[in-house]
């Protein structure tokens, strides 16, 4: 795959997710896909699993559409819930940076590895962090980066 199909493949992803269509995850995964969350120390195994973890997600709100920059230049419409604002990849492996707003209002950083077998994502390990304000101390050394 090349940077663009990694891209399209987020993309697709992002606007399953937040437009709630989960029935279409196999459009993205392989059947087997493993997903690792190592933060809480969580694997799933199959898409019936991560679809099971993604329809029961307790305080689920629809959201309107938003629209972000993707590195490389392309802006791509989607939905807020999950906004895709990196993607690079090639070959059979890539990495995504997803914000995310959660159903509390709090928004998020997700930084996703990934592997693809067939055009679809066998395996995935993802990163979760919220954001937060920045200490005042640190302001003498910084540049605010762009969000």
């Amino acid at each position: 795959m090349n940077e663009a199909e990694h891209r399209s493949l987020a993309s697709l992803l992002t606007d399953i997710l937040g437009r709630e269509e989960f029935e279409r995850l196999g459009e993205v995964y392989t059947p087997d896909v493993v997903a690792e969350f190592p933060q809480s120390g969580e694997r799933f195994r199959g898409i019936e699993n991560i679809r099971g973890q993604f329809e029961n997600y307790p305080g689920r709100v629809a959201v309107e559409t938003q629209v972000a920059d993707v590195i490389g230049g392309t802006a791509y419409a989607l939905t807020p819930m999950y906004t895709v604002v990196a993607v690079e990849g090639s070959g059979d492996r890539g990495t995504s940076i997803v914000r995310t707003r959660y159903p509390d209002g709090s928004f998020w950083w997700i930084v996703s590895a990934y592997e693809i077998e067939g055009g679809r994502i066998a395996r995935v390990r993802s990163f979760f962090a919220p954001e937060f304000e920045a200490p005042s101390w640190r302001a003498p050394f910084r540049d605010r980066s762009p969000q």
